[in-house]
């Protein structure tokens, strides 16, 4: 009978756990802008989408160059925000570990 207990070692990432830890102080594997910014996009195209559809008869044109200006405003908004990120981070570059550096 074999009565060893299973290595806990060589686990799997338990990626449920990663994307929780996202929305915390400790680090994970995924980025928490990057969610965020996901689940806004997708709810504000699922309500526009629904808003459109529900008064599409009575939609003129002008209502639509007004939708048509909500998303490029958001769109210009998310520009600038992931603009900002790439100047943060070649401010701050990651410290490169001893071992990376004879990878190169």
């Amino acid at each position: 009978m074999n009565t060893k207990k299973p290595d806990k070692s060589n686990k799997g990432v338990d990626y449920f756990k990663e994307l929780i830890m996202t929305f915390s102080n400790r680090k994970s594997l995924f980025s928490s802008k990057k969610i965020e910014r996901f689940i806004v996009f997708n709810v504000f195209i699922i309500l526009t989408i629904i808003y459109v559809f529900k008064n599409l008869s009575t939609l003129d044109s002008f209502e639509f160059v007004q939708i048509i200006g909500i998303w490029l405003a958001y769109g210009g908004y998310n520009s600038l925000m992931n603009l900002r990120d790439r100047k943060l981070e070649n401010a701050n570059p990651p410290e490169v570990l001893p071992e990376e550096e004879n990878l190169n």
